[in-house]
């Protein structure tokens, strides 16, 4: 089983199956870099997004970034 990992999701997992290995190709095209608004770095993310994964899961979790 491989697995890839991006700035929005962070690690993919379950990339045996082909329509989820071209779901993440169309994730990765559409992204934008932009600087993260949590942590200050350049970071590929979605064009709505204004923070990366991590920064999120932080945000979901309660820290204050």
């Amino acid at each position: 089983m491989s697995g890839y990992y991006d700035d929005n999701f962070g690690y993919w997992e379950g990339m045996d199956d082909p329509d989820m290995v071209d779901f993440y190709h169309r994730v990765q095209r559409e992204n934008v870099q932009k600087v993260c608004l949590g942590c200050e770095r350049k970071v590929r993310i979605r064009p709505d997004y204004a923070y990366c994964g991590p920064c999120a899961d932080k945000i979901e979790a309660g820290w204050d970034i």
